[in-house]
């Protein structure tokens, strides 16, 4: 999702896997960001996630792809387990992506309260993969009617 207009750019649905969300967003980013060495270098990419993605093999993975990592920290109790640096938890653009990370829980909030997501009644991850990246795609012409100023003619 990008954080200017809260619009979604990929969506995939996935196994209900330990690293499956992990592996999906990373391919994600692959098929949707330019590479380190294809970017302007005013080009920077963030990616704003929760606590679930505080993995040190997703934050390593964000550095090799040049991505910074503006993943939400643990709770003082588990201090320990927080991957990122010190300058990456000091980023300006970290606390805009975390505001920002609200936006795709109106997505998934939208998909299952008005539409068929709530309890999906097809079988088999191609099947709903398809009708997810659907009723994404719902979502985004929804969202861009909202984002287009609507032009009253003078009388």
């Amino acid at each position: 999702m990008e954080n200017r207009n809260g619009l979604v750019v990929a969506a995939e649905a996935s196994l209900s896997a330990a690293n499956a969300e992990v592996d999906t967003a990373l391919a994600l980013l692959d098929r949707t960001t330019p590479a380190a060495g294809e970017r302007k270098p005013e080009q920077k990419i963030t990616l704003g996630a929760g606590t679930g993605y505080q993995e040190k093999g997703l934050v390593s993975a964000l550095r090799e792809r040049e991505i910074a990592p503006h993943v939400s920290q643990y709770v003082k109790g588990n201090l320990g387990r927080n991957s990122l640096t010190e300058a990456e938890r000091r980023d300006e653009r970290c606390a805009i992506s975390q505001r920002k990370r609200k936006l795709i829980e109106r997505v998934f909030g939208w998909s299952k309260l008005d539409c068929p997501l709530r309890q999906v009644k097809l079988r088999g991850l191609k099947r709903v993969d398809w009708f997810y990246r659907l009723t994404i795609a719902a979502y985004n012409l929804v969202r861009m009617g909202g984002l287009i100023p609507i032009q009253v003619a003078a009388s």
